[in-house]
């Protein structure tokens, strides 16, 4: 210990405390060189500078020990805590000093008395560091001694530590001059930042250039750490970074910024300063928990402070710039808050006038492009109004509007029906040859409908796409439209009335040059085209019109093949050249048989598909240099030129006739239809193309007389017969109207019972200068000429009427049979003939029967059977005559709803002498009794004849043998010939299907069966 006198040490401890003062830098220093000078120069066992902590303790700032090392201490400054009783606790919260004398005595002193013992304290005196009268701290002069602390050494203390707040005040002063200092440094840099700036914003000639520079001003500048100006996307909360400087440049890089507060990035000093619209300062950035989303890149940049300014627009903020300090810059406060919000006003004014400038430029750039595009929509009027055809119209368009526009390319593209492509009639540009490579479609189910052209087409609106490259629908020509420097594109629908029938296509090296007026005038243009192309179609359509006129005059309109006017003209071109060059040709006159049965049973439709297959039979069955004609109806010519005799006249004919003959199939039907084919010969045959096509026509007839299905050579026999055949067919329509045809009718008789089964109306024809006329002769003639509807009606009302006379007259009912023609059977007008015929005669439908033929029903069977059935459910009975000639079988018998079969005389006529005619006769008859049908024999003539068919129960007979027919006045004093006991069976009752009253004649005489059979 010191032999010197306390107070002395004191004192120079004082002294020492003063020089440490003068010579520290700062509070930590002093406090320091203030506990040396006390343990040191005043022999003090320990001395420290306690400092207060948030949690009301006192840390240890600063401490020096004899003893070495400071041990770790608890002090507080807590009253209601114990080691808050102590002299600190008490010196700090009272502001005066608070001593202990006898450490090992007092109580306040309890918890740290072991410190103490060990240590060798016996005194302590607490001194509070005082700042304008507040404690900030307390000095802790620990003595050995116990009662050491007097009231001058207790003095001299509290001077000590007056002197050390006198300094801290000096350091205070000191600090604030150095900040003034720096604050005016800082100031005097953010001005240069900001003249800078506006130099920056002055020579800077776009946006994007100004932003950058003035990042790299404010940091050059304003000696910064970095800058940075983010920038709002519309419609998008992530703000985008538009300008940065500084060394961490590449930090900055990294930032995400959002304006979105439910995000973290959103939350931070940039998020906040453009919600709010106001600056947002932190003047610790590593505790600031603001900043915690980009804490790890603050730290690696050594950020201490940040400021985020907005960037406004008329008052609104589209931006925010960043200022970012580094440690040691000092505290982001008022003046230089100002001095960044002007920076950033400017930055503000900057973007605006760049705007402005952009504006102006775009204005002035569109006014160009529109008045560029006015004279291109001029000159596409002109286009229209001199192009001459379609194609020259579209790429003078097409033309125009890259000159006008300055596009890369302009391209229409038309609608094709059944395809979902559309065909490129025109481009036009630097880029034509590329758009010709691909293709657009108007499906979005392909990847060519899903851009411009597609969309357009199907909206029926004008599709635009101001950035091509980033246009989703338009990914399949990016690559295509990257190569040839595509930006933007535009697609306008063109139409007819309300029908899109193809699309304008106009591609641009610019981005978004299709401003609205643009696409006002394009519209317009678009416009223009569709009225053009209607125009031009309906042109078209007129010039198709006209030649389709010129074509019909000069051509049959179902074959296309020359007509009757245009065979004319050609024949006499061809006569006059055979008798220059004394050659030979040919006509053959070609006539389609049984035509009109295909046509009434199939339809017309059906008829009209025939006749454009006889058609191009005929053109395959030819010469190149021949001619093939339809002069109308089934009426079809051929000229062979140059013929080379009759042989290969007749080699061409039997070409025609197989191929004819070929089966076609009609509506679902297989249709075999023969020809009948005329030939006349030039000269032999005629000396012109009437006389030549006249002859070669009776040529034809006399084919069909002969059979059809054949070719006959013009003979003068022909000619004659023809006359004869034409003045008998107008004898047959003058019989017609003068009422010269008859009806004669031949009794039926029944083999079980005798009785008389009834009657068959036979026509007859007696010609006033020809005498009578077969019918086998003037039938056909009347079934050609179709006169054989009205005689046919007639006969059937005749017949109807005539059986109610003989009623009339007191004979009984009988069963009166008609024959339908094939025409009739498939004429339209049949059942309501039938019902007229039966109303106007008052006669019950069951005693009438009609009979057709099996070929009238095997041509149609389904019609067939529907008609049959709607006649059989009037009450009228049904006979098959002729039966076993044609080609029914007896799966198609079942279906038809027939009473009766009649054989055909020609299986009668020898059933005496002939094996195979008594086999057929006795299968007609099995097969009909087996069917339920009555069955009658036609032609019987003989007793063997009338023997054979009662063996094998034929159930009616009907022949000469019995009676020939009669007219009708004559069948009165027939019945009334007949014997006595030959009763007349009553009608029998209407719900009796099939039974008829017919008279009886039991036990007819032989003398009666002569009878008959002379009449």
């Amino acid at each position: 210990m010191n032999g010197r006198p306390l107070d002395a040490r004191m004192f120079t401890a004082l002294s020492a405390t003063n020089e440490a003062i003068l010579r520290s830098t700062s509070p930590e220093e002093l406090y320091q060189k203030v506990c040396d000078a006390a343990v040191y120069g005043g022999d003090i066992k320990f001395t420290g500078a306690l400092l207060p902590l948030p949690d009301g303790s006192l840390r240890i700032a600063a401490a020096t020990s004899q003893s070495g090392p400071v041990p770790p201490t608890t002090i507080s400054v807590d009253p209601d805590c114990e080691r808050g009783q102590g002299p600190s606790g008490i010196a700090f919260r009272s502001g005066r000093s608070a001593t202990c004398n006898d450490v090992f005595n007092d109580p306040k002193m309890r918890p740290w008395i072991e410190e103490n013992r060990r240590n060798g304290i016996g005194a302590v005196a607490a001194v509070p560091i005082l700042r304008a009268g507040t404690s900030i701290g307390v000095f802790l002069f620990c003595l050995g001694e116990a009662g050491a602390l007097t009231s001058e050494i207790v003095a001299l203390l509290e001077r000590m530590v007056e002197n050390v707040s006198f300094a801290l005040d000096g350091f205070d002063r000191e600090r604030q001059r150095r900040q003034a200092e720096a604050a005016s440094q800082r100031a005097f840099n953010i001005f240069k930042a900001l003249s800078a700036t506006n130099e920056a914003i002055l020579r800077s000639s776009d946006a994007n250039e100004m932003m950058q520079k003035v990042a790299q001003a404010v940091v050059d500048g304003g000696k910064l750490l970095g800058a940075a100006i983010f920038l709002k996307a519309a419609g998008m909360p992530v703000l985008r970074l538009a300008g940065h400087s500084g060394p961490v440049a590449d930090i900055i890089a990294q930032m995400k910024v959002s304006v979105d507060p439910d995000v973290p990035e959103g939350k931070g000093l940039g998020g906040s300063a453009f919600r709010t619209n106001q600056p947002t300062i932190s003047n610790d950035v590593p505790g600031d928990m603001r900043i915690a989303p980009w804490r790890d890149l603050a730290i690696r940049s050594g950020l201490t402070a940040c400021a985020a300014l907005p960037i406004r627009d008329n008052g609104a903020p589209i931006g925010i710039m960043y200022f970012f300090y580094s440690e040691g810059y000092g505290q982001i406060e008022g003046p230089l808050i100002e001095l960044m919000s002007r920076i950033a006003a400017n930055v503000s004014f900057g973007l605006t006038r760049f705007e402005q400038d952009r504006a102006r430029r775009d204005s002035e750039r569109e006014q160009e492009n529109l008045n560029r595009m006015y004279v291109a929509l001029s000159a596409t009027n002109e286009a229209i109004m001199r192009g001459q055809t379609r194609d020259e119209l579209l790429g003078r368009v097409c033309d125009a509007a890259v000159l006008g526009g300055k596009f890369t390319s302009t391209t229409i593209a038309l609608a094709q029906p059944g395809s979902e492509f559309l065909e490129i009639v025109a481009s036009r540009g630097r880029n034509a040859d590329r758009v010709l490579t691909t293709r657009f479609s108007t499906s979005a189910a392909h990847p060519q409908g899903r851009g411009l052209t597609g969309t357009a087409f199907r909206t029926r609106q004008p599709c635009i796409a101001h950035d091509f490259l980033g246009h989703d629908g338009t990914r399949h020509w990016h690559k295509l439209a990257s190569g040839g420097g595509t930006k933007s594109g535009a697609a306008f629908p063109l139409l007819k009335g309300d029908t899109v029938v193809g699309v304008i296509l106009f591609l641009s090296a610019e981005h978004d040059i299709f401003t609205q007026p643009m696409v006002d005038l394009l519209a317009r243009l678009a416009e223009n085209i569709s009225f053009a192309l209607a125009n031009f179609e309906r042109v078209e359509e007129k010039r198709r019109a006209e030649r389709q006129i010129s074509f019909l005059a000069r051509h049959d309109p179902l074959t296309g093949l020359p007509n009757r006017a245009t065979f004319n003209h050609l024949i006499e071109a061809a006569v006059k050249e055979a008798r220059a060059s004394c050659s030979e040709l040919a006509v053959l006159f070609v006539d389609l048989d049984r035509f009109k049965v295909v046509n009434d049973s199939l339809g017309h439709a059906a008829g009209d598909r025939l006749l454009k297959e006889v058609g191009r039979r005929l053109r395959a069955c030819t010469r190149p240099g021949d001619v093939v004609a339809r002069l109308g109806g089934d009426e079809f010519v051929v000229l062979l030129k140059a013929s080379a005799g009759d042989g290969s006249i007749a080699k061409a004919a039997g070409r025609i006739l197989r191929a004819m003959a070929r089966p076609v199939s009609l509506h679902g039907h297989e249709c075999q239809v023969t020809t009948s084919i005329g030939i006349a010969r030039f000269p032999a045959d005629g000396l012109d193309g009437d006389e030549l096509i006249k002859n070669a026509d009776l040529a034809m007839y006399a084919a069909k007389q002969e059979g059809k299905n054949n070719f006959r050579f013009f003979t003068h026999q022909a000619a004659l017969h023809s006359v004869e055949r034409l003045s008998l067919e107008a004898d047959l329509r003058r019989a017609v109207e003068q009422n010269q045809l008859r009806l004669h009718y031949q009794p039926k008789c029944g083999t079980m019972n005798g009785r008389l089964s009834g009657v068959e109306a036979l026509l007859r024809w007696h010609h006033p200068t020809l005498g009578e006329q077969p019918p086998m002769k003037f039938i056909p003639l009347a079934e050609e000429s179709g006169m054989i509807i009205p005689i046919g009606r007639w006969v059937l009302k005749t017949a109807c009427e005539q059986n109610m006379a003989w009623q009339e007259m007191g004979f009984p009912p009988m069963s009166m049979a008609v024959n339908l023609s094939p025409r009739q059977f498939l004429d339209p007008d049949l059942l309501k003939d039938l019902d007229v015929a039966l109303r106007l005669a008052g006669m019950r439908p069951e005693l009438l029967q009609i009979e057709i033929t099996e070929s009238m029903m095997m041509q149609n069977v389904e019609r067939a059977v529907a008609l049959l059935e709607a006649i059989r459910s009037r009450g009228v009975r049904l006979a098959i005559d002729d039966f076993g000639t044609g080609y029914s079988s007896m799966s198609l018998m079942k279906r038809f709803p027939i009473d009766t079969i009649k054989i055909d005389r020609s299986f009668v006529r020898d059933v005496a002498v002939s094996a195979q005619d008594r086999a057929i006769a006795t299968a007609i008859i099995s097969m009909g009794h087996a069917l339920g049908l009555t069955v009658v024999a036609e032609g019987v003539e003989t007793i063997e004849q009338d023997r054979f068919l009662r063996e094998r129960h034929c159930d009616e007979l009907q022949g000469y043998l019995f009676s020939k027919p009669l007219p009708p006045e004559e069948m009165p004093r027939f019945l009334a010939s007949l014997p006595r006991d030959c009763e007349l069976a009553e009608v029998a009752a209407p719900s009796i299907v099939g039974e008829l009253a017919e008279v009886e004649c039991r036990g007819l005489s032989e003398s009666a069966m002569s009878r008959c059979k002379s009449q």
